[in-house]
C-alpha cells in the first residue's frame, strides 16, 4: 500500500526522497520502499517524518487504513498505548484468522484428551483437523 499522505505532504513541501531519507538517517532506496509500502514504517520513523514535514503525526499516517492490534500484556515498544499498526493485505489477514481458528479447535481437542487421561479413562480423541 502506498503511503499516500506521506507522499503528498513531502511533495507539497518540495522535498525529495533523498532529502527525507537523509533526515531519517536512511538510504534513499530504503525510504522509497517505505513510501510505496514494500517496507514497514516504524513508529519512530513516522515520528521523524512528521517532524521533518512539520505536521502532526496523524496528518501523514493513514491510521484508518491500518489494522490496529491492542493487547495490554504485550510490549510493542512503539507508544504508550500498546497499540501497534500493521499494514497487510486482507488475504493474509484472512489466512491468519483461519489458521488461528484451526489451532483453537485443535487446542480444545487436546484439552479434552488431557482431561480424559487425568480422569483415568483411556479414551483418546483423534483430531479431525489433520488433512
Amino acid at each position: 500500500m502506498k503511503q499516500e499522505k506521506l507522499i503528498t505532504m513531502r511533495k507539497m513541501r518540495g522535498y525529495s526522497q533523498v532529502y527525507m531519507a537523509q533526515q531519517a538517517a536512511m538510504e534513499q532506496t530504503t525510504y522509497s520502499k517505505k513510501e510505496i509500502g514494500k517496507s514497514n514504517i516504524t513508529d519512530a520513523e513516522w515520528n521523524k517524518f512528521a517532524k521533518v514535514l512539520n505536521v502532526p503525526l496523524e496528518e501523514i499516517k493513514d491510521l484508518d487504513r491500518s489494522l490496529a492490534m491492542k493487547n495490554k500484556n504485550w510490549d510493542f515498544n512503539n507508544n504508550e498505548t500498546g497499540i501497534q499498526y500493521i499494514n497487510m493485505p486482507e488475504n493474509v489477514f484472512d489466512v491468519i484468522m483461519k489458521y488461528n481458528g484451526r489451532l483453537e479447535e485443535e487446542n480444545e481437542h487436546l484439552r479434552q484428551e488431557i482431561l480424559s487421561l487425568k480422569q483415568g479413562t483411556n479414551t483418546i480423541f483423534v483430531s479431525n483437523l489433520v488433512e
